[in-house]
């Protein structure tokens, strides 16, 4: 087969001359040059100023905790909820430090994703192996992203624990080979349920397939992870030194007793400002992860304001806010800053480089660096939030202990989605929460909250 050349278009060796020619005769190009290719882009672009003015100090901030740590793993949504209710606990129980269990809850979310992916195979049996909802379902079955409404209902179905009662292992805390062993199984079940599928088993047989497919992957998890206890002993000292124990309770006792945190009564709202997903309206991602017959928690999009309005007031009121952001955009991650204006590129380039957040998500796609965190404070002046306190799963080594500042700027542009309190909502937003959500394709934008 001959293929057309349209030299019409191609680039041409006098067009690259002349853009040479003229980069050489740029002393600022040179100069940049120079510079960059020395210290990096970030040490050279990053403003002085922003960063010596954004101060780690807050007119409203709720009690620290000790900062938590995923390490290589990309549970931050998972860590940001658990962080989010811990306080309740640490609280009740009256102790400085605490952390709840995130591997207890990487188990049961890793056994539920294999079955969501299961189902999807069979649900698009169907379809072309070709197609763009089959590639999407085999691309990463295991991975550990997640969201919200995966974290709540993982949370109602199976209760949580202290990380005491299931600490971290290394492959929880350092997930990649284990997702990748992950993969390899289910996509093999998956090959094997359409293979069947086309030599004409009856769909009946091949759900019954899958409990025993579930049991490989429940195996594989137990050797990576360990074995989620059903029953354990709760023993610790408050802080006043007072011995406590709590024996042979489940996860799901530990939870309503010490924490008690009523999802149903929280929103997931999200800034997604772009013209065909209007404000007032809810939204859902089609095949998205999740425990298959929990209730579904779908986003309410509402403007910027509306969005920093209701953290705001949750933060008055003494509680954190669980965010999404996009969180690779304009930080500096030893400094523990997030500010929008932080790396002038543009003087840098000597060019135009930002896109708004609506032309980001509408012709990119773009949630780049999608993560989760939790805000325990901000700095109001003259009325309005300057600065949010930042709660995040890095470790210490970075902010303050852990701890970041952001930019309220930066809140504007790439902080996406709260979760907040529904009775900090209006009558009207209320209501559009019982409206039917819009059903949105696997891959759309939004599952990158």
């Amino acid at each position: 087969m001959s293929i057309d050349i349209d030299q019409e278009h191609a680039l041409r060796p006098e067009m690259i001359s002349a853009m040479a020619a003229k980069v050489l005769e740029d002393r600022h190009v040179r100069t940049m040059r120079n510079a960059v290719a020395k210290n990096g882009i970030l040490k050279v672009a990053e403003d002085q100023d922003i960063l010596g003015a954004m101060r780690h100090a807050f007119s409203e901030e709720l009690p620290s905790l000790p900062v938590t740590n995923q390490m290589k793993s990309g549970r931050c949504w998972m860590f940001a909820g658990l962080n989010a209710l811990r306080r309740t606990a640490a609280k009740r129980l009256s102790l400085e430090e605490f952390e709840l269990s995130q591997n207890y809850l990487t188990f049961w979310e890793k056994l539920e994703k294999a079955n969501c992916f299961l189902d999807d195979v069979l649900d698009t049996l169907e379809e072309a192996k070709q197609s763009r909802l089959v590639t999407h379902i085999f691309t990463s079955p295991a991975s550990d992203g997640g969201e919200w409404e995966l974290f709540a209902n993982l949370v109602l179905k199976y209760g949580i624990v202290p990380k005491s009662a299931m600490p971290e292992t290394l492959h929880s805390s350092d997930s990649h080979a284990m997702n990748q062993v992950l993969d390899a199984k289910l996509r093999a079940h998956g090959l094997e349920l359409r293979a069947a599928h086309a030599s004409g088993v009856p769909t009946t047989d091949l759900a019954a397939r899958k409990e025993g497919m579930l049991g490989d992957v429940y195996r594989i998890l137990t050797v990576f992870l360990g074995m989620p206890p059903a029953l354990f002993d709760f023993e610790y000292r408050d802080k006043d030194d007072q011995f406590h124990a709590d024996r042979g309770i489940s996860p799901q006792t530990f939870f309503e007793r010490y924490v008690a945190f009523d999802f149903d009564a929280y929103a997931n709202v999200v800034n997604i400002p772009v013209p065909d997903r209007p404000f007032g309206q809810t939204y859902l991602v089609a095949h998205m992860p999740n425990v298959r017959g929990g209730p579904p928690r779908p986003y309410l999009n509402v403007d910027v304001e509306t969005m920093r309005a209701l953290t705001l007031a949750q933060l008055k009121d003494g509680e954190g806010v669980y965010f999404g952001c996009d969180v690779v955009q304009m930080m500096d991650r030893e400094a523990g800053v997030l500010d929008a204006a932080l790396y002038d590129f543009e003087a840098v380039f000597g060019m135009p480089l930002r896109l708004s957040k609506a032309d980001r998500l509408d012709y990119c796609g773009e949630i780049a660096g999608g993560h989760q965190m939790v805000f325990t404070g901000v700095n109001v002046a003259e009325g309005r939030p300057e600065r949010w306190k930042v709660e995040n799963s890095w470790g210490t080594e970075h902010g303050q202990k852990g701890y970041f500042a952001m930019s309220d700027g930066w809140f504007a542009d790439y902080v996406y989605q709260v979760v907040v309190r529904k009775d900090y909502l209006s009558p009207a937003l209320r209501a559009a929460l019982e409206m039917p959500p819009q059903v949105l394709p696997a891959w759309d934008p939004m599952r990158g909250l």
